[in-house]
């Protein structure tokens, strides 16, 4: 079972994405944020074998906090998931750790 940490500002949305996640076997969601102080504990206390993160959060946005599980979880794998521009954003998601970006 993969465990998921969603990091989402909208409520809805969250909620919708984690009835998705959750209709696969192999998938199970173990914890939710609306902000990249909120994740950074939710992350620490869940130990998720992935994390999915939008670029627009409460707080610091989700490139800082991409950057930021990079460096203390190496190995995690982030996508990111996001309605913002690809071309303006993907570089810099990839560039602060994330391995994709939806």
């Amino acid at each position: 079972m993969t465990r998921v940490v969603i990091v989402e500002d909208h409520p809805v949305f969250r909620a919708g994405l984690k009835e998705l996640i959750e209709t696969e076997k192999n998938l199970q969601v173990c914890g939710d944020a609306d902000s990249t102080t909120t994740a950074l504990r939710v992350i620490e206390q869940v130990q998720p074998d992935m994390v999915i993160v939008d670029i627009t959060l409460k707080g610091r946005n989700g490139i800082e906090l991409i950057s930021e599980l990079h460096r203390d979880y190496p190995d995690l794998p982030i996508l990111v998931l996001s309605m913002h521009d690809e071309a303006l954003y993907a570089e810099r998601a990839f560039r602060a750790g994330a391995r994709g970006i939806l």
